[in-house]
C-alpha cells in the first residue's frame, strides 16, 4: 500500500527555485556522477524542474497534477524520485505550515564538484559499488584536470588598462552608485554544493572512552576528523571500539589525525574482514515510507504488528536477530546486498524473504534458493510487506502441497518443535522491535502458551 498521499496530494501547490545559479557542467556531473546513485527518474525530476524556474518572473507555482503530466509518472514515484535526490544533497523541501491546500518549494541544488564528489568518501563509494571498478576507473579519469606547464608558455594575455581608459573625472557622477537591490531581494550567485546528511550519529563519547590519552589528544578531533568518522562508520559499519583503533593507528608519532591514513586504516580492516576486492554496498536500509503501510499508525493486530517490524528494521539487523545477537556472516551480508541492487527488492520485502526462507529451508539461507525466490518477487513487483507476505503464503501452500503427496504428514507437536528453534524473538514477544532476551522467563505459563499458539497458527498459514 503507497502512503505518498499522507504528504503530498496531487492539487497541492509546489514553486521550483534554485539555490544558486546553475551551470550547463552541472548537468554532465548529475547524468554521469548522480544518475547511478538515484536512478533516470529522478535525474528527470531534476531536470525537469530546472526548465520550470523562471528567474525574475516572480512567485509563480504549479500543482503536483502538472507536474505528474509532464512527467508521465504517479506521485508515488514522483515523491520516491525526490527523496533519493534529497538524499544525495542535490534537492531540498520546503512545506508551508498551516496552509491548505498543501504548499512546496522545491529547491535546487548544485551537485557538488568532481574534486569534492570523489574525496566525498561516500558518495564515489556508493558509484564505485554501482558501476564497478572498471566504469568506476573511467568516470574518474573523464573529470581529470591535467594541470597546464606554464613554465614552457610567455604570457601574452593584456592588462585591463592595456585595453581601456579611465573615465573623466567630470563624467564621474557625485552621489554614490549602489546596486539597483531593495528588500530582501540578492544578485544571483553560485551557492555551495551540498554533501549528503546522514541522520544517525555516531557515539563520539564511547570512542573518547576507548582512545589512549598517550597516543592523541581530544583537541585532534576535528570536526573535519568527526565528518570523516561518521561517514566512515556508516559505509563500513565500523563501532566505537574498532574506530578507537583506526584512530590511533593514523595518528600514531604525530597526534594529529590523517584522514586518508584513517580511511585506509578502517578500508584495510574491512576488505581483511570480507575479502580484497569487496567494497561495501550503500542502499536504502529501511523500508520507503512511501511503501510502509503502518507508517504513522498502531498495530492493532498480530499481523500488523510484524508488518510493522519488517517495515522498521533492516536487513542486516533481522539478520542479526536470526542469529541471536550475533554479527552476521560475511557471505549472508554479501548475498543480500547483491539481491537488493540486482532485484531492486524493497529493504522490508527483503525481510520478509529472509524470513520466509529461513523458515522453510531451516535456516540456511541457500544462494540459488534465495536468488530464485528474490527473481520471482521482482517480476511479481512486489513492493510492500503486506505484499510479501501474502506472496509468501501462496507459495508455501504450494510446496505443502506436494510435499503432501511425497511424504507422511506430520504430527502438531512435531512441526511445533520443527519450527520453534528458528522463530526471532519479536514473534514470540508480539511486539515490533527486538527485545531483551532476559525478560522472555518472567511471562506467565499462559500468556507464553497463547502466544506460541498464535505462532503456531501463523507459521501454518504461511
Amino acid at each position: 500500500m503507497l502512503q505518498s498521499w499522507r504528504e503530498v496530494l496531487p492539487g497541492d501547490r509546489y514553486m521550483v527555485k534554485a539555490d544558486g545559479l546553475l551551470h550547463f557542467y552541472d548537468q554532465k556531473l548529475i547524468t554521469r556522477l548522480y544518475q547511478p546513485l538515484v536512478g533516470i527518474e529522478a535525474t528527470s525530476l531534476y531536470f525537469t524542474l530546472w526548465q520550470e524556474i523562471d528567474h525574475g518572473s516572480g512567485d509563480r507555482s504549479e500543482t503536483h497534477h502538472h507536474l505528474m503530466a509532464s512527467m508521465d509518472l504517479s506521485l508515488d514515484r514522483i515523491l520516491t524520485a525526490r527523496k533519493k535526490l534529497e538524499a544525495v544533497g542535490l534537492f531540498k523541501t520546503l512545506k508551508k505550515k498551516n496552509k491548505e491546500p498543501g504548499f512546496f518549494i522545491y529547491q535546487l541544488i548544485p551537485p557538488l564538484t568532481p574534486n569534492r564528489f570523489f574525496n566525498d568518501g561516500l558518495l564515489n563509494i556508493f558509484l564505485y559499488h554501482q558501476v564497478g571498478s572498471r566504469d568506476y576507473n573511467k568516470l574518474a579519469r573523464l573529470f581529470l584536470d591535467k594541470p597546464l606547464q606554464e613554465g614552457d608558455f610567455e604570457d601574452l594575455s593584456a592588462s585591463f588598462d592595456d585595453v581601456f581608459e579611465s573615465v573623466p573625472s567630470s563624467e564621474i557622477p557625485d552621489e554614490e552608485i549602489s546596486p539597483v537591490v531593495s528588500g530582501e531581494r540578492r544578485w544571483e550567485d553560485r551557492s555551495r554544493p551540498q554533501e549528503p546528511q546522514l541522520k544517525s550519529r555516531f557515539n563520539f563519547n564511547a570512542l573518547k572512552g576507548y582512545l589512549s590519552e598517550a597516543i592523541i589528544s581530544e583537541d585532534a578531533l576535528t570536526p573535519e576528523v568527526r565528518a570523516a568518522v561518521e561517514k566512515l562508520a556508516f559505509i563500513y559499519r565500523v563501532d566505537p571500539f574498532d574506530m578507537s583503533r583506526a584512530i590511533e593507528s593514523a595518528s600514531l608519532h604525530t597526534g594529529v589525525v590523517d584522514i586518508e591514513t584513517l580511511r585506509k586504516e578502517v578500508r584495510d580492516t574491512y576488505r581483511l574482514e570480507h575479502g580484497r576486492d569487496e567494497m561495501p554496498a550503500l542502499c536504502e536500509r529501511r523500508q520507503p515510507d512511501a511503501y510502509r503501510e503502518m507508517l504513522g499508525r498502531e498495530p492493532q493486530t498480530d499481523e500488523e504488528k510484524t508488518i510493522a517490524w519488517f517495515e522498521s528494521i533492516t536487513p542486516y539487523e533481522l539478520l542479526e536477530d536470526l542469529g541471536h545477537g550475533s554479527k552476521p556472516a560475511a557471505p549472508d551480508l554479501r548475498l543480500i546486498e547483491n539481491l537488493m541492487f540486482d532485484t531492486k527488492l524493497n529493504p522490508g520485502v527483503v525481510n520478509v524473504l529472509i524470513h520466509y526462507i529461513s523458515i522453510v529451508n531451516k535456516n540456511n539461507l541457500n544462494k540459488s534458493f534465495v536468488e530464485k525466490v528474490a527473481a520471482q518477487w521482482s517480476r511479481e513487483n512486489v513492493r510492500t510487506v503486506r505484499e510479501a507476505m501474502n506472496l509468501a503464503r501462496k507459495e508455501n501452500r504450494k510446496h505443502k502441497a506436494k510435499d503432501s503427496h511425497k511424504r507422511p504428514a506430520v504430527s502438531r507437536r512435531q512441526e511445533k518443535g520443527t519450527h520453534s528453534e528458528v522463530v526471532p524473538e519479536w514473534m514470540k514477544n508480539g511486539k515490533p522491535e527486538r527485545q531483551d532476551r532476559d525478560k522472555k522467563t518472567n511471562l506467565s505459563n499462559e500468556e507464553v502458551q497463547k502466544r506460541a499458539k498464535w505462532l503456531e497458527d501463523y507459521i501454518n498459514s504461511i
